[in-house]
Parts: C-alpha cells; structure tokens; sequence
C-alpha cells in the first residue's frame, strides 16, 4: 500500500504532456496553451476617449467655476470608428468627442457631455464649464492594457472565455495548445443496470458511476471516446479493452473489480494485456484499493473500487491531476480552511471527506465535515462544495486546525451566501 504523496509522485513519473497543436483563438477555450502567447501590438492601439463628452485642454479650463464658468468653442467632433489623424488647432477651445473615438493630438483630457453645458459661442457653438478639468481624466492611452509583447496567456494555463476576449482583443491569431486527453471508460458490475427504466430485480442496483464519469470527463477537459457497462466477466472486458484501444485513448478508467475478492478481475486482465503496474491500493479513504498501470501503447489505467464515492475520490484526486500533467497543467494549489469540528479518520491513511466550506464572520473559510461518510452514500456529495483532506497521521484531528479543501472541481470552490 503507498501513501497518497508517493502515488501522485509515481503519477507525475510515468505521464508526459501531450503533443502541441496550433488552433485558431476561436476553438483554443478549454484547451491549455503550451507556449506563451504574446500581444502583436498595442491594446487600445491608439489613445482615445472613455467617455462621450469633449476633448480640452487641462490648462484651458483651469479658472472654470461654478462662480465663474468657463466657455470653450467647440471646433470639431469625432465618432468612434475609422477617422483621419485630427489634431487640436491653437488656443483654448474643446473638441465633441464619443466614447472610444481617437483624442485629437494637443487634447489631454476629457469632460463628460453630462458636466457640460452647450451655448451660443461667439463664432458658433460652445460650451460651458463649472469645474476645471484634470490632466489624462477620461482618457485611455496607447498601451494601457496591453503594451507589444506583453503576455497575453502564458504556458500551462487554460484558455478561459476572458482569455479569448484577451487573445482576441490584441490581434492573436492562432495559440499552441495540448490537445484534449481522449478517455475510455470501462464500468463493470454484475449487479448493475444502465437502463434507467428497467425494474430492478434482487440484488440490482443502479448504474451510477458511468453516468458520472461521463459527465466529469468534459469538465475536467477530457474527450469520452469510449464507454460501457459489462458484468464481471474477464472475457467480455478483454473484449472491451481491445475495442478501447482501437481508439487511441491516452487514458483508460475502470470502476469495480479491482479489490482482492473472487470476482476481482481487473488486475489480471490488465496484466494479460501488457500493463504495468504502477501502485496497487493506496493509503486512503475511500478508494483504498485503486489501481495505477501503464499499458504498452503508453496508455494510463486507472482501476477504481466501484463504490460510488470511492469512484468520485479516484477520478478528483487521480485522474484529474493524471489529466493535468496529459495536459500540461501545472499541479494544482488548494486553499486552506479551519477544521470546524473534530474529526476521527482512519489513522495513517489520506482522508477525503464530503465538506461544506464557507466563509465565517471574519473572512476566513471554516470546513465542515457533513453527515454520511460513507463510501456508498451519494446525498452528502450533492450538499457538498468541496473535500475536506485530512492527511496522513493519527486517526484524530482535532478542531480549529487548518486543513486543505480541494473545490469538486478543479478551481471552482462555490461558496454560499452568508
């Protein structure tokens, strides 16, 4: 049995990245870049109005009080959109200007339509103003968000919808991503049925664990190339096995079997077809009995207890970092949060408890371990936001220490409203 560290260790020893591939920025989101994409130019590209209003000079309107206005002849007007270089002429005056248009060369502020007000000037239109402008007020420059060649995304990090917006926004054409690890899924059980309408008989359950997988993999940023459901039955899984592999998955996952009882076939048949173990049970709850192997082809297999939470527990804490490393996703980082109460675990095994996490009246996350522990019991899980891990060490943890908690999701830790 190896401990939890040492299994993850033997994860990163056997996984490499992916090979690269170049998209378009448009099919890049959900995929990780592997290499930094950086800006072709500047972004905004030209300095330019934040507001509709009126370009003036800072200096000229200096003396404007609500006692004493000042009035500035309006001289030109700029909509946003494609515009000849344009520039202030001599002497105090303003320029009508909308939100996002070029500032006429010699301007250097902008004051919004709404603290203006327009009169009868002596050569033709004007306005008035009762406060002094500030110098850049209003105004976007060249380069304030992104200068030429400054990062936009960089290596290891997945493209996210604000990425496209960013990628997009500084002309990137193409980026250099991992392609999506492609996943087989093999569930086995004699006593499970997929059919959600079939009757149950005697001794049947449910088939909950592909259903879940299933809808895991694309969140974790997996392709499902293959899956089914079989009985513990050696020769039919062999027989899905090969049909797998004649997709070309970088990862196999299974569910059942893999324990040390009678109809336990999995490791064997893993045997029979070349794979290697890595580890086989690791010092943990739930899941103890997990299996790690690599096949011939370079193809990780994963062999998960068919509990369901023991499944839940492999796929968070095995699969989705092995999908990571596939991906070129650095490991993750989970926050910390103060234990609520103390909580007795099976000593000198990793621990992965359904938890409710949220903020407390100071700010801080406080992790609560829900009722119905259980490996076999899904309730809890839909109540939680995250897993509480308690690590190895004596069964007894006590209140108020600070434990990691890792979000159901990778990054995403949802917390509820106070």
């Amino acid at each position: 049995m190896i401990p939890y560290q040492d299994a993850q260790a033997r994860l990163a020893a056997a996984l490499t990245a992916l090979p690269v591939t170049q998209v378009p920025v448009r099919e890049a989101l959900g995929l990780v870049a592997a290499a930094d994409a950086r800006s072709p130019g500047d972004v905004p590209p030209f300095t330019n109005s934040a507001m509709d209003g009126f370009a003036v000079r800072a200096a000229d309107t200096l003396a404007a009080t609500a006692a004493s206005p000042c009035t500035l002849g309006v001289v030109g007007h700029t909509a946003a959109g494609p515009v000849a270089a344009q520039s202030a002429p001599p002497g105090p005056c303003a320029w009508e200007i909308m939100t996002g248009a070029p500032l006429p060369a010699g301007f250097d502020a902008v004051v919004p339509v709404e603290r203006t007000e327009r009169v009868a000037g002596e050569a033709g239109p004007a306005i008035r103003l009762e406060a002094a402008a500030l110098p850049h007020q209003n105004v976007r420059f060249a380069g304030e968000d992104f200068r030429r060649d400054d990062p936009v995304i960089t290596a290891g990090r997945r493209v996210g919808p604000e990425q496209v917006m960013a990628l997009a926004a500084t002309g990137v054409v193409s980026l250099e991503v991992r392609r999506r690890p492609r996943v087989a899924v093999i569930t086995t059980g004699a006593e499970l049925v997929s059919e959600p309408t079939q009757p149950l008989a005697p001794g049947q359950i449910r088939d909950s664990n592909a259903p879940y997988l299933e809808a895991l993999l694309p969140a974790l940023g997996a392709d499902l190339v293959y899956a089914c459901t079989l009985g513990d039955d050696p020769k039919r899984f062999a027989a899905a096995l090969a049909e797998a592999r004649t997709l070309s998955p970088d990862l196999l996952i299974t569910s059942g079997a893999v324990s040390a009882g009678v109809h336990d076939f999995i490791p064997a048949a893993l045997r029979d077809a070349g794979a290697v173990t890595q580890f086989h049970k690791a010092a943990i709850r739930p899941g103890k009995p997990i299996l790690f192997a690599m096949l011939p082809d370079g193809t990780a297999c994963f062999g998960l207890p068919g509990n369901p939470l023991s499944v839940a527990v492999g796929a968070r804490f095995f699969v989705a970092p092995a999908l990571r490393i596939l991906s070129g996703e650095p490991p993750e980082a989970w926050p910390v949060a103060r234990l609520a109460a103390a909580w007795k675990k099976p000593a000198h095994m990793t621990f992965f408890g359904k938890g409710a996490v949220q903020l407390d009246g100071h700010g801080q996350l406080v992790a609560e371990m829900l009722p119905g522990q259980e490996s076999f019991r899904i309730a809890p899980l839909t109540r939680a936001n995250a897993w509480i891990v308690l690590p190895e060490g004596p069964g007894e943890v006590e209140g108020g220490r600070l434990v990691q908690v890792a979000p159901l999701l990778p990054g995403h830790l949802a917390l509820p409203n106070a």
